[in-house]
């Protein structure tokens, strides 16, 4: 264990520095500090700990582009391509680190705001909702990415993607999707 620091980096500067949102004088003084600091060094090395591991995080809701960054990131993604009230089955292999359920048959042409709530089939209870989800206006499509730790969801989930156009006419959209983990 390195002996406590006289003058420590504060913790905010610390999530300012590793966000990347620090002048670069600032950032300088935090490095120097660190160098020659072997207990902030460990702090900062925590907060960097944290901040890789937010970074990394993949959203329930993501974009074409978010899906182009997974891929050139390495991972194995699979598309699950499901259309308006039709039920079909997700089997998420050991093969597969993201499956992409692309919600498709939505008429956004005019939609100001999309929102997902993900509920069970048989109890409908809402397991999450977002707000103002990524959407593909020209393609009709919401990309929901589905990863392996939520396999401790119940396995029938039911997508319910609501658009919204500019004076809030709203139309509702289901998906069912059965899951299973392997």
């Amino acid at each position: 264990m390195s002996p406590p620091c006289a003058s420590p980096i504060a913790f905010d500067t610390l999530v300012a520095y590793w966000a990347g949102d620090l002048a670069p004088a600032e950032s300088e003084a935090v490095e120097e500090h660190a160098m020659g600091c072997a207990s902030c060094a460990a702090t900062s090395a925590r907060v960097a700990a944290i901040a890789e591991a937010v970074r990394a995080q993949i959203p329930p809701a993501v974009s074409e582009e978010h899906v182009a960054h997974l891929r050139a990131r390495g991972l194995r993604v699979v598309d699950n391509p499901v259309e308006p009230g039709e039920r079909k089955s997700a089997a998420f292999g050991p093969g597969v680190d993201v499956m992409i359920h692309r919600l498709r048959g939505l008429d956004l042409t005019h939609a100001a705001q999309v929102d997902v709530t993900v509920k069970v089939e048989e109890t409908n209870d809402v397991i999450f909702q977002s707000y103002d989800v990524p959407f593909d206006r020209k393609n009709g499509e919401v990309l929901i990415a589905c990863q392996r730790h939520f396999s401790v969801f119940p396995p029938n989930i039911v997508f319910e993607v609501r658009a919204r156009d500019a004076s809030r006419r709203e139309t509702c959209t289901t998906y069912t999707v059965p899951h299973q983990f392997a």
